[in-house]
């Protein structure tokens, strides 16, 4: 794995724990944040299987 590809999941990490932080402070009520984690959640995975 390139380092570039390294960082860029580290980003994609940092959101992911960013947005879950979000959520669990709105007590998971935030349907927009729900969406939005799990599109991140997709997005990490579809990224580090594609720099394999």
């Amino acid at each position: 794995m390139h380092c570039d590809d390294k960082r860029t999941l580290f980003v994609l990490k940092q959101g992911i724990e960013e947005t879950w932080d979000l959520l669990r402070k709105s007590d998971f009520a935030d349907e927009n944040l729900v969406k939005k984690l799990n599109e991140e959640i997709q997005e990490y995975f579809e990224y580090k299987s594609a720099s394999k």
